[in-house]
């Protein structure tokens, strides 16, 4: 097992689509598996709106997004961890260009989720939200 190199991590938060955003409900960590996109300087993804998650942002913006893949065997495996203060996206091009890094991110046409953004917009418990990479670490086997 060994670091990775940042470009190895960067390059692996570009290809994957799926991680874990984890905060803080009280003095209790709360985790949420969900799709994910980046533009190279953030993450953005979201949860429920009025969720439980979004309680825990809205209460401490202090996150840990985590990405991980292995093989069955668990030979072969990295997992990256992105650590800042989530920021809560409330204006709608905000949004739109959010669900487009999202759609961009899982390989599909980058207006796919436009309604979505409209909605989520219109939602004052809008749970979309976006984390600076700038604070991470990456471990790969091998």
């Amino acid at each position: 097992m060994r670091d990775m190199t940042e470009q190895e991590i960067r390059n692996f938060i570009r290809e994957w689509t799926w991680g874990t955003l984890i905060g803080v409900e009280g003095n209790k960590p709360y985790a949420v598996e969900l799709s994910y996109g980046t533009d190279g300087e953030y993450i953005y993804c979201g949860s429920m709106p009025g969720g439980r998650m979004s309680r825990c942002i809205i209460a401490n913006p202090n996150v840990v997004f985590k990405i991980c893949d292995s093989d069955r065997s668990y030979s072969r495996w990295r997992a990256v961890i992105i650590e800042g203060r989530a920021e809560r996206l409330t204006d709608y091009a905000d949004i739109l260009y959010s669900v487009r890094c999202i759609a961009r991110q899982r390989g599909l046409p980058e207006n796919t989720f436009d309604r979505i953004a409209r909605r989520v917009a219109n939602d004052p418990e809008s749970n979309s939200i976006r984390l600076p990479i700038k604070v991470f670490g990456g471990r790969i086997s091998g």
